[in-house]
């Protein structure tokens, strides 16, 4: 009985530390794991979605005819990118900028800022990875963004996508606007 035991203790040992050393796994949370080609000429893919406040979700592709998201009543607006390529993703990006518009009670003039110039994007998720290393055939990015319109003013946002592949080719989404109607 005693030998059993310590037969069970030492195979249950054994297979914790196997579990423990597994150097196999896949570090990607989305997607595979891919070594990362020295070039790469094919186009990635991409997909933003907006889940808005009302529970639906507004899908935006490259070749979408989508301009304008309303964003009826306002509110938090989760804008989510999945950038796909089946030999890696080095980035998905989202760029946004907000526009704001102030209206002056005493005079009802409206005075509006932005978008602001995009010269970098507002969430990214890089992949740092080269030729030879392992690198993921998905890369996702999210951000909130806050929609408004009240008496005194508004928050609106322009947004687009991009996805990007080791080999340097990338493609966008249309700029999309967030709106309160």
């Amino acid at each position: 009985m005693k030998q059993t035991r310590h037969f069970l203790l030492l195979l249950t040992s054994i297979a914790v530390v196997t579990a423990c050393t597994n150097t196999t796994t896949n570090h990607c949370t989305v997607g595979q794991e891919v070594t990362i080609p020295a070039s790469d000429t094919t186009d990635p893919t991409i997909v933003m979605d907006f889940h808005l406040p009302n529970g639906s979700i507004v899908s935006v592709t490259p070749g979408s005819g989508v301009s304008t998201v309303p964003v009826s009543g306002g509110g938090k607006v989760t804008v989510i990118v999945n950038a796909k390529d089946s030999e890696g993703v080095k980035d998905a990006q989202i760029w946004a900028a907000s526009i704001t518009t102030k209206i002056d009670p005493a005079t009802g003039t409206a005075s509006k800022t932005g978008p602001a110039s995009f010269s970098a994007p507002t969430t990214s998720n890089p992949d740092s990875g080269s030729a030879g290393q392992k690198g993921c055939t998905e890369r996702l990015a999210t951000t909130n963004l806050e929609v408004s319109r009240t008496p005194a003013g508004s928050v609106s946002f322009e947004v687009h996508a991009v996805a990007v592949n080791f080999g340097g080719k990338n493609v966008s989404t249309p700029l999309v606007t967030l709106v309160v109607p």
